[in-house]
């Protein structure tokens, strides 16, 4: 009997031990196979009062070059037109790294990604995703890159799916970790199936700082975004040159129904949107939206089931961000409790200018730059949809607006007595002044929280 024991346990060590080498082997396979298709993207960031280089990961997406980042590289808040030389770094081992001048294709909203495509017409070796689910205990690999201090190399980490979350970005949990922000995620057959978005620091050259550098290596991220989620970008990447042209419905504020407001309605088990506001004139209003209405299903299909009632406004906004201008939207709409549920059908507009695509003036000499007043601004303030005027975007420390208390988001009606209609007339108007009366004041007033005004007198520099 111990003869057999001792025979049985000794196959399964030796089963171990063959499939762990197998394991080994498919993992550096994997590891050789992806490192080509990972790519360093770098642009500078050009503002009016700082210039910085900022690093990123990258991961090429097709054959003509087309490299795929986290849209946080790009954060929305950056001006489309500080964005500026963007470059493709492709890594090595044996030389030093190759600079390659890319086009900035664009951001994409829709699936939180942002895309370069690279002038160098080479044979790029494309990474492949698909839409293909896990199970919890599955083995997963990621491959991502160390920051620059370390040569952007390649690394690969191991783990095990140990949960799924729902919410606006869906997410999968991984034991006991992944490579950095920006790296793809395979299954053990070696396909892409995922994408880490989100890190402790989505940067690759933040410096001399060890710790800040390899955080990511200290601190690994935990979650990836499944393949399913962004497919459509990869399906449909933005254009370059063109700004990407999102649908818009013109509901800002809207509320997931907790339990016993969602069983007033009978809607028991049932994941249900209240309503908060329909701004005016916008798709909402023209189709007879109101304030309360409770919305149960879009296109004849159920709200997608979030983890918390709270995550709905997000989960239908991307919905509602994925489909395409001009778009007519079904919604079911119980407008109040004890009555039936009503069709509701919506035409989608274009989603209203945001402020990183609006034009900018830096007055130097008095240190604070005007943007163009966009809808999104009217809207904070509660302003009519039409207000004219300009917004302060940076008012420069230690400057004369700063020392004037000019701050950022105040919202300049008038310059020196004169009202201000929009950005060019302003630029005009102050340009004009600053040269006839160099030594003289400039009189702002600015609404901060409307419809209250203040006057704000600024000295220039002696």
């Amino acid at each position: 009997m111990k003869l057999l024991f001792r025979s049985m346990l000794a196959v399964m060590i030796f089963s171990a031990v063959v499939r762990a080498d197998a394991d080994a082997d498919m993992a550096k396979k994997l590891y050789d196979e992806v490192t080509p298709s990972l790519v360093a993207v770098q642009y500078q960031f050009k503002g009016e009062t700082i210039n910085r280089e900022i690093v990123g990961p990258g991961i090429v997406v097709s054959s003509d070059g087309l490299v795929m980042t986290p849209l946080a590289l790009f954060n929305l808040v950056l001006p489309d037109e500080q964005l500026q030389d963007f470059k493709i770094i492709i890594p090595s081992l044996t030389k030093d790294a190759e600079e390659v001048e890319a086009v900035f294709v664009g951001r994409d909203e829709r699936t939180n990604t942002a895309f370069l495509r690279a002038k160098d017409k080479r044979d790029w070796k494309p990474l492949k995703f698909e839409a293909i689910d896990t199970q919890v205990g599955q083995t997963v690999y990621s491959v991502g890159l160390l920051p620059k201090s370390a040569a952007y190399k390649s690394y690969l980490m191991q783990g095990n799916v140990a949960a799924h979350l729902r919410g606006e970005v869906p997410q999968v949990l991984v034991s006991p970790g992944l490579t950095a922000s920006g790296s793809p995620v395979f299954n053990a057959e070696g396909k892409a199936i995922g994408f880490i978005n989100q890190g402790p620091s989505i940067l690759l050259n933040m410096g001399e700082n060890p710790e800040l550098d390899m955080a990511s290596v200290n601190n690994p991220p935990k979650f990836f975004t499944p393949a399913s989620d962004f497919m459509q970008s990869l399906n449909d990447p933005p254009t370059a040159g063109e700004p990407q042209k999102l649908p818009w419905i013109g509901i800002p504020n809207m509320r997931g129904l907790e339990k016993d407001v969602a069983e007033e309605f009978g809607l028991k088990n049932k994941p249900a949107i209240e309503i908060g506001e329909v701004l005016p004139n916008s798709p909402g209003a023209r189709a007879g939206l109101k304030q309360g209405n409770i919305i149960v299903k879009i296109n004849g299909k159920a709200l997608e089931r979030p983890d918390e009632p709270k995550e709905l406004p997000g989960i239908v906004g991307r919905q509602f961000k994925r489909m395409k201008v001009g778009d007519k939207v079904t919604l079911s709409v119980i407008p109040a409790a004890g009555q039936p549920a009503k069709d509701v059908e919506v035409t989608l507009d274009e989603m209203p200018m945001r402020a990183n695509r609006a034009k900018r003036y830096f007055a130097e000499d008095l240190g604070f730059v005007a943007r163009e007043l966009v809808f999104y601004d009217a809207y904070r303030e509660k302003m009519p949809s039409d207000s004219k005027g300009v917004v302060v975007a940076l008012v420069k420390p230690n400057s004369s607006a700063a020392a004037a208390r000019l701050q950022n988001g105040d919202i300049v009606t008038q310059l020196n007595g004169k009202p201000v209609t929009d950005l060019e007339q302003f630029k005009t108007d102050y340009s004009t002044f600053r040269k006839e009366k160099p030594q003289e004041a400039v009189v702002l007033v600015v609404i901060r929280r409307f419809p209250s005004t203040e006057s704000i007198r600024i000295e220039p520099p002696q």
